[in-house]
This record gives structure tokens, sequence and C-alpha cells, in this order.
């Protein structure tokens, strides 16, 4: 197993997932609705848990874990695109683009994980598939809203 390969590749987890992070965020803005903001709020606590996971093991493979900075590469620069589309007012638009945002968090997730596994251990491995379990439950809770509007 190539150490640095599996910083760089659990590095790019946490990229993903500040980027989720600064997308709640700005979605909790946005919405109006009480218990629309209390999901958003929760999906970002379901970021930072994964966030804090991802740091742990960076951390004991003796790598630095990413910072949250502006142009990340590839992961960083998709999110950054849709941030800023993000705008609309409209509660459809907004659950639409949370939906459309997830699917690309969880096929960034698949891809990542199993086209690396040579890249992880048996416990990262079952770090990142847990992981992808959680944000998988979190895009189906967004397609029900989705699907009740």
């Amino acid at each position: 197993m190539d150490t640095e390969k599996s910083i760089n590749l659990l590095n790019s987890f946490i990229i993903i997932n500040n980027a989720r992070i600064k997308r709640y965020k700005n979605a909790s803005k946005e919405a109006k609705q009480a218990y629309l903001k209390k999901v958003f709020e929760n999906f970002q606590i379901t970021s930072q848990r994964c966030k804090s996971e991802l740091k742990q093991e960076i951390i004991k493979l003796g790598g630095t874990p990413a910072k949250d900075r502006s142009n990340q590469g590839y992961f960083h620069s998709i999110w950054y695109y849709f941030l800023n589309k993000l705008i609309e007012k409209d509660l459809h638009d907004v659950i639409y683009s949370c939906v459309r945002n997830e699917t690309i968090v969880i096929q960034s997730y698949y891809e990542a994980i199993y086209n690396n596994l040579e890249c992880l251990s048996i416990q990262q491995q079952n770090m990142l598939n847990e992981q992808y379990l959680r944000l998988n439950v979190e895009r189906d809770k967004m397609q029900s809203y989705r699907s009740a509007f």
C-alpha cells in the first residue's frame, strides 16, 4: 500500500466534505422553511463527522489533512460550480439542486473508493463505505423531498 497515495485519496474526501458543508450552509441561508434548515444543518454535521474521521486516519498515516482552501482540484471545482448555482430562491429549485449535488457526492465516493482499493486498508475501506452509506441515506432523504414537491 502506497501511504502517500492513501493520504492524497483520503484528503480528496476531506475536500468533498468541506464543499458539502459550505453548500449546506448556503442552502440553509436560502431556505425559508424551518424543517429544511434543520435538514441542511444535519447534513453539515454528517460531513463534519466524516471529515473528522478522515483527518484522524490521515494523521495516523503520518500525513497532513487538507485545509479548506478555494482551489483544491477536481472535486472542489465541481462543488464551486454548484455552490454558485444555489442562488435560486425557489424551494423546488433548491431541493433539486441539492439532490443533483448529492448524487455527484455519492458517485465521487463510489468511484474514488472502488477505483483505488489497492491504496486503502480494509479499515479505511470500511470507514469510507460507512460514510458512503450515511451520505446515500441523506441523498435519499433529499430525493423524497423532491418527490413531495
